[in-house]
């Protein structure tokens, strides 16, 4: 792929393709060109931006997803493209004998490990208190997290992450801390819908998330190991949220960086888009038959002397 985008209209402008290139025109601006295939997101904010069908169908075909937001900014409503694999059917048939399986346990209980794991990974890299137990918890997830390992880690995690006065609040809040978590968490879970369409896969049969009214149980499944990034990256911003709580273009430009951190997969340093391909890709290779772990990922990528990051010894 070539680069990808997080592309955010929080102005008043007019997107159209013109000659193959998705042109942004706003009043008393030079007009911006960009390549649909550069695009992983659209957001689009501003009440009164519009947009061609061609510029829908363009995106599409390049596998972009395309988000709108509400009056609180919020998003509320995501388009994500089909693809045009030919393997739907087949790989709608593979996860039907799926969720029928014993597997299915088995594969949620990886991904609950994965998170807990890079809970604890992002407590020791900003050098909070509380990493050694969600290690523990991340080697003792059962089946199916039978036991609610990932329940009994959320509590410690935010406890010893944010300020103990957080509470982690998903539908209608109003803090800024958690008004930033949940949008960061909005665009992540757009770039792995994404992902899962474009290996044409059916993204309403989910490993651990099995709402019937949810179109996205499996984007939901596979953002849990990657949610640490969007945590981590908050963390580091904790003073600017702290003393200037308005969730403005500042704030959401920073917040949005966090696709730009490299991520540890496999053993291989990966921008966000390869990562996130890539355990999609073992997900289809368990389908397959022809693997049994997924691969999640490992940690951050971090320069310099911040070693840390990749370290799990110690208290």
């Amino acid at each position: 792929m070539s680069e990808q985008r997080v592309l955010v209209i929080e102005n008043p402008a007019h997107l159209r393709i013109d000659t193959g290139r998705l042109k942004i025109e706003r009043d008393g601006f030079d007009h911006t060109f960009v390549s649909p295939k550069d695009v992983a997101v659209l957001c689009l904010e501003h009440h009164t931006a519009t947009l061609s069908v061609a510029v829908l169908r363009a995106l599409a075909e390049a596998g972009a997803a395309v988000m709108v937001t509400d009056a609180r900014h919020m998003p509320c409503a995501m388009q994500i493209p089909l693809a045009a694999t030919g393997l739907d059917a087949g790989r709608l048939r593979q996860q039907i004998a799926l969720d029928a399986s014993e597997k299915r346990g088995e594969l949620w209980q990886q991904l609950i490990s994965a998170k807990l794991s890079m809970q604890a990974h992002a407590l020791r890299g900003l050098q909070r208190k509380g990493a050694l137990r969600l290690e523990r918890l991340s080697t003792q997830v059962q089946h199916g997290d039978k036991s609610n390992a990932e329940g009994q880690g959320a509590k410690h995690y935010w406890n010893n992450l944010f300020p103990e006065t957080f509470k982690r609040s998903k539908e209608g809040a109003e803090d800024p801390l958690n008004i930033r978590l949940n949008y960061g968490y909005a665009v992540l879970r757009a770039m792995i819908a994404r992902s899962l369409v474009s290996a044409g896969l059916n993204g309403t049969l989910g490993l651990g998330h099995c709402n019937a009214g949810n179109a996205f149980n499996l984007a939901d499944d596979f953002i849990e190991p990657y949610r640490f990034l969007v945590d981590v990256h908050l963390a580091d911003d904790a003073d600017t949220w702290g003393e200037a709580p308005e969730f403005d273009s500042r704030a959401k430009r920073y917040l949005l960086g966090f696709v730009e951190r490299p991520v540890r997969v496999a053993g291989q340093d990966m921008r966000l888009h390869a990562a996130i391909d890539a355990s999609i890709a073992s997900f289809v290779r368990i389908l397959d038959g022809k693997g049994k772990k997924l691969v999640l990922p490992e940690g951050l990528v971090v320069d310099g002397d911040d070693e840390e990051w990749r370290s799990t010894d110690g208290a």
